[in-house]
C-alpha cells in the first residue's frame, strides 16, 4: 500500500495503544477510533515497526457497543480515543488488555473487575491544552504530533475550562499573539495548562509561552480572573514540546492550587504532580490503605511521593514516614502539607528515588508510585537488597509494572491486586499490587 491509499479492514483485536487492529492484505494494520467486531474504511498514514498505521474514515459495520458520543470532537481528538463506545464495553476492553499483559508473567488469575470511574465526564483535574501553528487551542490527534484539534468544547475538565480556552483564543486574535510552530520552532504562545481543585472550587491557569513579555498582560489577567483563582505566566525556552515551564511568574492569586482528597488538604505547585482524577484518587487511596491495614509499619517509605498524597494520608499506619521526590517544589510543599494536616511523623526529601538517600533507613513498608517508565533499575536493586516486608506498587502503566515485576518476583509474591479506571475513554488504567516478601527470604 502507498500512503493515502484506502482499504477496508475487519477489526479483530485491540492493541496496547488502544487501536483496533486487523489485516490489510497480509499486513497488520491498526487504527484509532475502532473496536473488535467492526469493519472500517481506513487510509494509510504511516508505517511503524512493520505495522500499517491507518486513519479511520468510515465505519461500515459498527460494533453493537458503539454509541453517539456527546463530544463533537470525539473520533478525531486524542483526549478521548474510546468515547464512541459505551462505558461498560470500555471496562471490558481494559480488563482484557490487562489480562493479556499479566498472563505473560503468570499474574492473570489475580485480578478482578476494573473498578469503574465515579464519573464518565468532567473527571480530570488537569489538562494541558496545546496551541497549534494556526492558532488552534486544544489537543492533538492521537499518534500525530503535528495535527491539532481546535476545541470548542471538552468534557474532560469543566465548562469553566472551556470558557478559559475561548478567552485565550480571543485574546490571541485581538493582540496578534503568534502561536508556537513546533516544526519551525517559531512563535510565542505554546500551552494553556488548567488545573482544578474539584473539592475546593479553585482553578489555576498557567499560560506557557516562549521567552518574552506577555502582551496585554493586564487585559488577559482581568479576563481570566473570572474563571481562575490563580494565574501564572510560564516560560519554556526549549524547543522541546513540553507544557512544563521552568520559569514561572505569578500574575494573580495564591502560588499554589489547593485540593481536598481523602479528608486531607493538599497544596499543589504549578509544575508538580498530583493524581489527575480527584474522585478516583480517593478510591486509589482507599485501595492502598486496605492493603496496608493488616499490620502497622515501623517505617513507611513513600517513593516518588509528589506533594505527599500517600505518605500524609497513611501516616497513622506507621511510626514514621519518609517521602522522596525529585521535584524540589513538590517535596517542599509536601512538608507544608504535612504541617497543615497535623502530621508530625513524616519527613520529605527532595532527591531522586535512585539516589538511595533512603537506603540505610531500613523501611519495612514501601509505597512506589513511579512515572509511566516505571522504577529506576537502581531502585529495584536497592529494594531487593533491603528487603522490606511489603511493597505497594501503584502503576499508571502496567506494562512497566510487568517489566519490573520480573525482577521483583525473585523475592516477592503478588499477594493482592486491584485495577482502577482513572481515565475513561482511554486505554489507560491504574494498577495497584501488594508485594509480600517470600517466606524463605531473609
Amino acid at each position: 500500500m502507498k500512503f493515502g491509499d484506502k482499504t477496508v479492514i475487519r477489526i479483530t483485536e485491540m492493541d496496547k495503544k488502544g487501536r483496533g487492529c486487523g489485516l490489510a492484505g497480509e499486513r497488520r494494520a491498526c487504527a484509532y477510533f475502532s473496536a473488535p467486531g467492526e469493519e472500517i474504511e481506513a487510509t494509510l498514514i504511516s508505517r511503524k515497526q512493520g505495522v500499517l498505521i491507518m486513519q479511520t474514515e468510515a465505519v461500515k459495520t459498527p460494533s453493537p457497543h458503539r454509541r453517539r458520543p456527546p463530544c463533537p470532537h470525539a473520533g478525531r481528538c486524542g483526549g478521548c480515543k474510546w468515547q464512541q463506545f459505551d462505558y461498560g464495553f470500555q471496562l471490558t476492553m481494559k480488563k482484557g488488555m490487562l489480562l493479556r499483559t499479566l498472563a505473560e508473567v503468570g499474574l492473570d488469575g489475580k485480578i478482578g473487575d476494573v473498578i469503574p470511574c465515579l464519573s464518565e465526564y468532567h473527571f480530570r483535574n488537569r489538562m494541558d491544552y496545546c496551541v497549534g501553528p494556526k492558532g488552534e487551542i486544544g489537543l492533538k490527534e492521537p499518534g500525530r504530533w503535528n495535527a491539532y484539534v481546535d476545541l470548542e468544547t471538552c468534557l474532560l475538565l469543566s465548562p469553566e475550562a472551556v470558557s478559559a480556552l475561548e478567552i485565550f483564543r480571543q485574546y490571541m486574535r485581538r493582540n496578534a499573539v503568534a502561536p508556537w510552530d513546533s516544526r519551525r520552532y517559531t512563535g510565542y504562545a505554546r500551552y494553556l495548562v488548567i488545573r482544578e481543585g474539584k473539592n475546593t472550587g479553585e482553578r489555576m491557569i498557567t499560560i506557557v509561552t516562549a521567552p518574552g513579555p506577555l502582551p496585554a498582560q493586564d487585559e488577559l489577567v482581568k479576563e481570566l480572573s473570572g474563571v481562575a483563582t490563580t494565574i501564572y505566566h510560564g516560560v519554556n525556552p526549549l524547543v522541546t514540546d513540553l507544557s512544563i515551564a521552568p520559569e514561572l511568574e505569578l500574575l494573580a492569586g495564591h502560588p499554589y492550587l489547593q485540593e481536598k482528597a481523602g479528608g486531607r488538604i493538599f497544596r499543589i505547585p504549578p509544575n508538580s504532580f498530583f493524581q489527575t482524577n480527584t474522585l478516583m484518587a480517593e478510591k486509589l487511596l482507599e485501595t492502598v490503605q486496605r492493603l496496608l491495614t493488616s499490620r502497622p509499619s515501623r517505617l513507611l517509605l513513600d517513593l516518588y511521593c509528589g506533594v505527599g498524597f500517600f505518605g500524609i494520608s497513611l501516616a497513622s499506619l506507621a511510626d514514621k514516614v519518609i517521602g522522596v521526590e525529585i521535584d524540589e517544589p513538590a517535596a517542599a510543599m509536601a512538608r507544608t502539607n504535612a504541617e497543615i494536616n497535623g502530621v508530625a511523623n513524616a519527613e520529605f526529601l527532595a532527591a531522586k528515588a535512585e539516589s538511595l538517600v533512603w537506603e540505610k533507613g531500613g523501611p519495612d513498608t514501601v509505597i512506589v508510585d513511579p512515572p509511566r517508565a516505571g522504577l529506576h533499575p537502581s531502585v529495584i536493586d536497592a529494594l531487593m537488597r533491603i528487603g522490606p516486608d511489603r511493597i505497594v506498587y501503584v502503576s499508571c502503566n502496567y506494562e512497566s509494572f510487568v517489566r519490573d515485576w520480573q525482577k521483583l518476583a525473585a523475592a516477592y509474591d503478588a499477594a493482592d491486586m486491584e485495577a482502577l479506571d482513572l481515565f475513561p475513554h482511554t486505554p489507560h488504567l491504574e494498577l495497584v499490587v501488594l508485594l509480600e516478601k517470600k517466606k524463605n527470604r531473609p
